[in-house]
């Protein structure tokens, strides 16, 4: 991974926080140095990979993807993968470059050996996801 690239993944991560209307600088002005200790000790143990698209040196858009830790993976040796994000800065949007982002997120687990990969998307993303095979679960959430 070049230097420098998990700040530019944090600077995308703010950018698209914005667009859901969170602004994550505002919340905790620290948190962009955690996203980088939490997003390096990942590839470092080789549990998270980060993909960028770009135009010549423009940054277009990323993706970020990482194992999951859980029970299941060290019962049954299923693995797990996570797309933590997938952002493409509008005036790149509609040119395929989520899509090819996501098919490099989904090679990525599949090399990992992952048996499944999840996410959560905006309704925007929703109907790439499902060209993409993927399909709405048994998850829920709840706002603790």
């Amino acid at each position: 991974m070049p230097a420098g690239a998990l700040p530019v993944a944090a600077q995308l991560r703010a950018e698209m926080e914005i667009e859901f209307g969170d602004d994550y600088d505002a919340r905790d002005p620290g948190w962009r140095e955690k996203f980088c200790e939490f997003y390096g000790e990942r590839q470092r143990a080789g549990r998270g990979q980060l993909f960028f698209a770009l135009d010549g040196d423009a940054i277009a858009g990323m993706a970020i993807v990482s194992i999951v830790d859980e029970w299941r993976t060290h019962c049954f040796g299923q693995r797990f993968a996570y797309v933590n994000a997938v952002f493409v800065r509008p005036q790149y949007r509609r040119r395929g470059i989520a899509r090819k982002l996501m098919t490099l997120a989904v090679d990525w687990a599949r090399s990992q050996n992952c048996v499944r990969i999840r996410l959560r998307t905006s309704e925007d993303g929703r109907a790439l996801y499902e060209a993409l095979g993927f399909r709405s679960g048994r998850e829920m959430e709840l706002d603790l």
